[in-house]
């Protein structure tokens, strides 16, 4: 009997055309207007939130979506054209930020085959076949110690999850989960991308499909992503903070943009001008150290445009350069389809890198030279009920989210962040120069190792 498995892949961007073809970088003189349009959509950054702001905010003419205390912050949506004006009257206001609508995942192509499922002795059906990044970080060696992750609770910022999937609803909390994109109010994934980040965390152990690190682990799925892969500034903003209510021990995030420091152009067109782009840089960073003085642990993806992180001048990619975000850079095998006993620690051909890597895990490589190339990727959930294999530091950030839900686990299930961030750094493989490098960070993480006494 033959089942159908998607797989993915990451395409990767080329420097000249992110530099050269890509619309966000622009030159601000071609703006003449900042001028508010009825419905244009703001984030307000103030020193200090005053009181009433809600009552103030409706007399400049705006309407308030959500109000961030925590990082004296407002959603506002503009009513009159004098908006941006007026607002600026208001005690304690800093900056008024184009609440920017972009694309924080690369482009992914999926292709339907057929795949017979191997007898393996093993109770996950595409375990011993095809899941090679839970051997290299030695995922096996935590679970026969008694570690899979329970009691942990991480928040998946994404495109959602499949709520009918086998593999992810045991270990789903429905009640806590939440969309924040208007149009897809429900947390049901239309992409796959967030289907896949979810399982490499905690798909079930089950007996189907594929196994994830920490196989225990709670699951809160925030939506901040369309089907698209698109999600504006503030939802990102309002998921965290919300993750942070629900006492949730881990904040993966596989998405990123880079962005222009001197001004941007987004997706939909709107300037975002150089003083805008540092506000809502500072509240990232504000957002995300809260988060962390609340023993919340932020992870992100390093990007997956084969750029040096110090090397790019004015380009600052969001969120995994931003505050005490954990940054992951991807590894993975050449040849896998062929010898299942390859290297499986080679740095991946996309992998952004540079000073701002904390650690390696997991994402595929790519060659399409190679026989079955798409062995080399990472297979796991995706939606519609079905596996896909996919490439990108994507899937190396919830391999390191997976580990640290161990972590926590052994620890008796309360951590400081930067006391798990120091057990990652004590267990990794180092697989570079010694200490932190820029391809590998502190070294590719091994979850027998961290749960190791």
């Amino acid at each position: 009997m033959h089942s159908r498995i998607a797989w993915g892949l990451v395409w990767i961007m080329a420097l000249g055309m992110l530099l050269g073809g890509c619309s966000w970088f622009a030159d601000e003189t071609a703006v003449t207007s900042k001028s508010a349009l009825p419905g244009d959509e703001y984030i307000l950054s103030f020193q200090k939130l005053p009181k009433n702001v809600e009552a103030r905010i409706g007399a400049a003419g705006g309407t308030v979506r959500a109000v961030l205390d925590e990082i004296d912050a407002v959603l506002v949506t503009a009513e009159s054209a004098d908006f941006l004006t007026a607002v600026k009257g208001i005690s304690g206001f800093d900056v008024a930020i184009p609440d920017a609508t972009m694309n924080w995942l690369p482009n992914v192509q999926k292709v339907e085959f057929a795949v017979e499922p191997e007898h393996i002795g093993s109770d996950e059906p595409f375990y011993n076949r095809y899941q090679w990044d839970m051997r290299a970080i030695d995922a096996p060696g935590a679970w026969n110690a008694g570690y899979t992750g329970e009691g942990v609770r991480v928040a998946v910022l994404d495109t959602g999850i499949d709520i009918a999937h086998p593999d992810l609803v045991p270990n789903l909390n429905f009640a806590l989960s939440k969309s924040y994109v208007p149009e897809e109010p429900t947390i049901d994934d239309l992409h796959g991308h967030g289907s896949n980040v979810a399982g490499i965390i905690a798909a079930a152990d089950n007996g189907v499909g594929v196994i994830g690190v920490a196989p225990h682990a709670e699951i809160v799925a925030l939506k901040v992503l369309s089907g698209t892969g698109s999600g504006d500034f503030g939802w990102m903003l309002e998921a965290i903070l919300y993750a942070v209510e629900c006492d949730v021990d881990i904040v993966n995030m596989s998405l990123g943009a880079y962005m222009d420091k001197g001004g941007f152009y987004d997706d939909d067109g709107t300037w975002v001008a150089a003083n805008e782009v540092a506000g809502f840089l500072n509240l990232v960073k504000k957002t995300v150290d809260y988060a962390t003085q609340q023993g919340v642990l932020i992870i992100a993806s390093a990007g997956n445009e084969a750029l040096d992180g110090q090397g790019d001048s004015g380009l600052l990619h969001v969120p995994s350069d931003v505050g005490d975000t954990v940054c992951v850079s991807a590894t993975g095998p050449f040849g896998w389809g062929s010898d299942m006993s390859v290297y499986l620690d080679d740095f991946a051909v996309y992998s952004n890198f540079g000073p701002q890597v904390d650690f390696a895990a997991p994402g595929g490589n790519y060659d399409p030279t190679l026989p079955r190339y798409w062995y080399d990727f990472v297979l796991n959930c995706t939606n519609g009920q079905w596996y896909a294999w996919y490439a990108g530091t994507s899937q190396a950030a919830p391999h390191v989210a997976g580990v640290a839900a161990l972590i926590v686990e052994a620890n008796g299930g309360d951590m400081k962040p930067s006391q798990i961030v120091r057990e990652l750094r004590r267990s990794a493989d180092d697989l570079g120069k010694p200490g932190q490098d820029v391809y590998f960070g502190y070294g590719r993480v091994n979850a027998a190792a961290a749960v190791a006494p």
